[in-house]
């Protein structure tokens, strides 16, 4: 990783001296984060994968961001590259979250139970237009199982008359995203999305490896903080945790077929 690479991208837009460091936060695959500061400024900073693999428009994700710290949910976006790779938004420090397990059940339902909640209409998820994306990036033909097995859960669980499942989404909620419970303050918003709100509660399932009686919990928690009936939610939820790995599947079966090209921060000199 080449660090002066990013300040030097940066340091026309943002105006940085000549001092400004960057650390690197978090490192994963697709998204890598960093802390940029600048004297009395701190920025956070992401490099993110191509769009040709993740199929997002950054640009209508930095407007969603924007309102969404206009209603002190999420940081203030600040500034996107042209081809959306480069993410910069104002820093939040992290408020270290309770390591008991029944209060970060707690901070996931009220999380959930907030985005939700907010009067913000977004694009449409359009899950299954972003499925058949992944098949095509992973050369999946439409013979094999996968391909298949998402044409029977686009049947059987497409959306319906149920208006009261649409809302705002995250879908992507892990612990780590939740900057402050009691806020509370959420980061990485790029999957967010109009969407079903089971399918995003099914999600914070998934990626925080939740157990039977933890996903109950959750379910309880939300059920009574969006005033809905709890076996409705309960329901729900179970059915589309199976939409929720199966979507983790294609979108890793893609990823082997992108390059590192796509995914790596060029060089700038």
């Amino acid at each position: 990783m080449h660090l002066d690479s990013i300040v030097n991208l940066l340091t026309s837009p943002l105006e940085l001296d000549s001092g400004a460091e960057l650390q690197q936060i978090q490192g994963g695959v697709i998204n890598q984060t960093f802390k940029l500061t600048d004297k009395a400024r701190s920025f956070a900073v992401k490099w993110i994968a191509d769009d040709a693999f993740s199929g997002i428009n950054r640009f209508h994700q930095f407007v969603l961001q924007e309102q969404l710290a206009h209603r002190n949910i999420a940081p203030m976006p600040v500034w996107l590259s042209d081809d959306g790779r480069l993410w910069v938004e104002s820093w939040c420090e992290p408020k270290p979250l309770s390591a008991n397990a029944t209060e970060q059940i707690t901070a996931l339902a009220n999380g959930l139970s907030t985005i939700h909640s907010q009067p913000i209409t977004a694009r449409p998820l359009e899950l299954f237009e972003r499925l058949k994306h992944y098949l095509k990036v992973a050369q999946i033909p439409s013979d094999d199982p996968l391909a298949q097995r998402t044409n029977e859960l686009s049947k059987r669980l497409h959306p319906g008359s149920d208006d009261s499942a649409l809302t705002l989404c995250h879908n992507d909620l892990a612990l780590a995203h939740i900057l402050d419970s009691a806020a509370p303050v959420i980061v990485d918003w790029e999957y967010a999305a109009m969407g079903n709100r089971y399918f995003d509660i099914a999600s914070a399932i998934v990626i925080n490896n939740l157990s039977e009686d933890q996903s109950d919990s959750l379910c309880s928690l939300y059920a009574e903080a969006a005033k809905l009936d709890h076996d409705h939610v309960v329901h729900n939820v179970n059915q589309q945790v199976e939409m929720v790995k199966l979507t983790n599947t294609l979108w890793q079966r893609a990823l082997e077929h992108t390059s590192e090209a796509q995914l790596a921060p060029p060089i700038v000199y």
